[in-house]
């Protein structure tokens, strides 16, 4: 299995598949370093973990961690990437992206942009009330259930509440272009989260 950590710079357009315009995500993927590697016979299941970027501070624990896989750096993020991997692949190793092909498919896991707490309109889509007529119900939830029978709002009902910054996982995403030298991945479409996030990038399964 192949698969690393990236860093989303934004989006841009690439003349690919006979000189059609592809809109392509860039991910820049250098300074990934494997920290451990996780075992099913140790861990009970098998797993990279994996460390992007650089930051100054860090706990006494993440130090001594870091230090048995022989990083002289304070990774930004460490995340995990579950799958059976190479044996070749050893703590402290820097990940090259050129493991990937034009043509390849991967899944990119990541983390939707936060837009903190969101009312009906803007988190579920509603269309809204009346604009006009005398109404002030433009924005407003409305009815939210039934009256003395169940005598309560059915669990899981739409209502305002935290939006984004959530885990989401875009499958079968097709790798455009790889570009070893500056350490960048072209993929087609688009991946969640902010520009300067980061990201969890891997081979999909046959």
């Amino acid at each position: 299995m192949k698969g690393m950590l990236g860093r989303k710079l934004g989006m841009s357009r690439v003349y690919a598949d006979g000189r059609k315009v592809t809109s392509v995500t860039l991910l820049e993927t250098d300074s990934c370093h494997v920290v451990q590697r996780k075992t099913v016979e140790r861990d009970g299941y098998a797993a990279l973990q994996l460390g992007i970027g650089r930051r100054k501070r860090a706990t006494k624990p993440l130090r001594g961690h870091l230090k048995k896989a022989g990083l002289g750096h304070v990774p930004a993020r460490v995340i995990e990437v579950r799958g059976e991997f190479e044996d070749n692949v050893t703590p402290g190793k820097k990940l090259d992206v050129a493991m990937f092909e034009p043509g390849d498919r991967v899944d990119v896991v990541g983390w939707t942009k936060g837009r903190g707490f969101a009312g009906g309109m803007k988190r579920h889509n509603w269309h809204g009330g009346p604009r006009t007529h005398g109404s002030n119900h433009h924005r407003r939830v409305g009815s939210v259930g039934p009256g003395t029978s169940p005598g309560r709002i059915w669990k899981g009902s739409r209502m305002p509440g935290h939006y984004g910054n959530e885990q989401q996982t875009i499958r079968n995403l097709r790798v455009v272009k790889v570009d070893a030298e500056r350490q960048l991945l072209y993929l087609k479409g688009s991946v969640p989260g902010p520009v300067g996030g980061f990201l969890a990038i891997k081979k999909t399964a046959p």
